[in-house]
C-alpha cells in the first residue's frame, strides 16, 4: 500500500497508509480540520541494466589536443575559459 502526504492548517503535513483504490482523505482524524492530498515526488531510482542512464548514455570522447602547457585539451571550453 502507498503512503500518501496531506496537508492540515492546524498540525501540518501527515502521512497515511492507505490502499490505491480508497477515496482521499477530507478531515483529519486527530483534529477534525479539513485536509488537501499533496502531490509528493517519488522516492524510487532505476538502478541496474535496462534502463536509460546505463543503457544509453554516451561515454564522452577523449581529449586528443591536449597543449603543453594546459592539462586540458585545446578544444575544451574549459581551456578556452582559462585563455
Amino acid at each position: 500500500m502507498p503512503i500518501y502526504e496531506y496537508d492540515c492548517p492546524t498540525c501540518g503535513r501527515f502521512d497515511v497508509l492507505q490502499k490505491m483504490s480508497a477515496a482521499p482523505l477530507d478531515v483529519h482524524d486527530a483534529c477534525g480540520s479539513k485536509v488537501t492530498k499533496l502531490m509528493s515526488a517519488g522516492s524510487f531510482a532505476f538502478k541496474g541494466g535496462g534502463f536509460h542512464q546505463t543503457d544509453y548514455k554516451k561515454s564522452a570522447p577523449p581529449c586528443e589536443k591536449k597543449s603543453a602547457d594546459s592539462p586540458a585539451c585545446a578544444s575544451c571550453p574549459s581551456a578556452r575559459a582559462q585563455a
